[in-house]
């Protein structure tokens, strides 16, 4: 956690390029963001950072309405570990977290680590909303806090409508049934992780009960769908989400055990 590295100061030396942010559902937006800190981290033989939250700080204010999360944090750890992140620091953002200035928020970070480097992006902003650090008030911040660091702002990526890809627009089209746009955004097919969960057997196939998902659900429909299990197998199959939950139906018998992941497509994308 990131008050534990904080306490430890065992990364206090090691010079860092950090990326800050709430990434829910991982999408290309966010990825060229951290792309561009492992490249700013390999070019100076620096290490990477990502610094995340336990809960969206926005929820937690309730300036924004709860909302199920795009993907679980097994799937960001996972996707994080893919593109040689170095580190993840998950902050506990509590009642006295959030009471916190951005300049108070930034200190923090700058006494984690050898601070050399941000990358973060156009709509960044830290703090209490009154004394809060936004992504032009940054630069000048992070160089009174770590002298000689900078800061690097990737424009927003757009979709082929030229639309901000935004977490907000991704779960607009899931819920929308546009799963090709989805897949498009996210640069992957939308992926639910069933490795928590226990499927019940039924005459049509496995059936997943909608309340054990923290994610959100694509609106109700038929879906293409790849089942992952833990042993690598992939299975090709039918995925109905329905109001009770997602039924997954194959020509062959499924086998529940050891399923991890369900990838889910437009019907006839899938490629």
């Amino acid at each position: 956690m990131f008050m534990d590295l904080s306490r430890t100061k065992i990364l206090k030396d090691v010079p860092m390029v950090v990326s800050v942010g709430v990434f829910d559902g991982l999408h290309e937006g966010h990825l060229s963001i951290l792309r561009r800190v492992k490249e700013i981290a390999d070019s100076n033989k620096m290490e990477s950072m990502v610094i995340t939250f336990d809960r969206n700080p926005k929820m937690a204010a309730k300036s924004i309405e709860h909302h199920d999360q795009l993907m679980t944090d097994r799937q960001r750890n996972e996707l994080l570990a893919s593109l040689g992140i170095d580190h993840l620091a998950i902050i506990d953002f509590c009642p006295e977290f959030s009471k916190l200035t951005g300049e108070e928020f930034l200190a923090l970070i700058s006494g984690l680590c050898r601070l050399e480097a941000m990358v973060v992006g156009e709509d960044f902003r830290c703090g209490v909303p009154t004394s809060s650090v936004g992504s032009v008030q940054l630069p000048e911040h992070l160089n009174r806090l770590s002298p000689g660091s900078f800061v690097e702002i990737p424009p927003f990526v757009l979709t082929e409508d030229g639309e901000i890809i935004s977490s907000s627009l991704v779960r607009k089209k899931l819920l929308e049934g546009a799963l090709e746009g989805v897949q498009s955004m996210l640069g992957r097919p939308y992926t639910l992780d069933l490795v928590s969960h226990t499927p019940i057997s039924t005459v049509k196939g496995l059936l997943y009960r909608t309340e054990s998902f923290s994610q959100l659900l694509p609106k109700e429909g038929v879906y293409d769908a790849t089942l992952a299990y833990a042993d690598s197998r992939e299975v090709d199959l039918v995925a109905h989400v329905m109001a009770e939950g997602v039924l997954l139906s194959s020509m062959a018998e499924l086998n529940a055990d050891g399923i991890s992941y369900l990838s889910l497509y437009a019907k006839g994308s899938r490629t």
